[in-house]
Formats: structure tokens, sequence, C-alpha cells
């Protein structure tokens, strides 16, 4: 019997603490079945028809991951892909797209998304693709954080550093004044 992924957990978890999935697909059957197999694994889902309705449900809310498809009216879901990546650093993306073509995956993952699946997909496959997303958006987070505190601390030293030579410059001086006296 093959083990079904945990829950990834978010770093600001929800009330109940499962990880904010925004579902955008202009394809109402296949928005509602991706949500079901979510939900049905611990994942809260939000939906959006389109990249307009989905930039408006990140702009009024935090989501972990947005998995989104790629051919909708308006706007793609790669431009979709490139505004999370620009606009919500801590936000996850999968692409999911009925083209199985390597150039497109590629550009993909090259504007900032965390994974590739083709339709039709196994349930688990896009299960995978969703924890590993999260995963590395973790990963990520941490690893910015850690960077930050780095950079704080290098920031304090440096600090700390000029004062010690202003102090050393300011005896050396009066001890020019003293030596001067003498």
């Amino acid at each position: 019997m093959m083990r079904e992924p945990a829950v990834m957990r978010s770093e600001e978890p929800t009330p109940t603490g499962a990880a904010r999935v925004l579902v955008v697909d202009d394809e109402a059957p296949i928005r509602r079945l991706l949500m079901r197999l979510l939900e049905r694994h611990g994942y809260e889902c939000t939906e959006a028809a389109d990249t307009v309705e989905a930039r408006a449900k990140l702009d009024q809310s935090e989501y972990e991951l947005v998995l989104t498809d790629m051919n909708m009216p308006g706007d793609s879901g790669m431009e979709l892909i490139e505004d999370v990546t620009a606009n919500h650093p801590n936000t996850a993306t999968v692409m999911i797209t009925g083209q199985d073509d390597t150039a497109l995956a590629n550009s993909a993952l090259e504007l900032g998304a965390y994974g590739y699946v083709v339709k039709p997909f196994q349930g688990n496959e896009v299960l995978i693709n969703v924890f590993n997303a999260l995963r590395r958006r973790s990963l990520e987070i941490d690893n910015r954080r850690h960077r930050q505190r780095l950079e704080q601390m290098v920031q304090e030293r440096t600090a700390e550093l000029w004062k010690a030579v202003q102090d050393l410059e300011w005896a050396r001086d009066e001890l020019e004044a003293s030596r001067s006296e003498t």
C-alpha cells in the first residue's frame, strides 16, 4: 500500500493548521476535482476561474501555494506565475497544463514554478508536486530568514568594529596630544 504524502504545514498556519492552496483553472470540473483531492489530504482550498480572480484573492489573503492552469481566458498561467513570484515571494506555484512540452515546462520553472503537472494527471502526481512545492517553499523561507539574521549580525559586528576603530583613533589622538604636551 502506497503511503499518502504528509500535509505540509505552512510557516504561519491557518486556524486549522492546513496549508492554504489557491486552485486556478477556467474549467470548473477540474477545479472541483483538484480541490476535492487536496481537501481530502488536509489542504485548505480556494478556487479562482481566471488570473484576474486569482490576483484579487492573492491580494486579499495569504496562500502557501497557487496551483494554476496554463491556458485560460485573459492572462495565461505563465503570467500568473511570474506575478506571484514577483509580488508574493512566500507563495509557491505549480503549473497544471494539457501541454506536454519540455520548453514550456522549462519556461514555467524559470519563471518560478515549483512543479509542472501534465493533464490528464494522477492524483498522486498532483499531491507529490504540491507536497514538494510546499517543502521547497518552507526551506526557501527558512534560508531567507537565516540570510537576514546573518546580514544583521554582520551589520552589528561591523558597527562594533567601527566603534572600536573610532575609540582607538580617539585614544591615539589623546596619546599624541599628551606626548606633545610632555
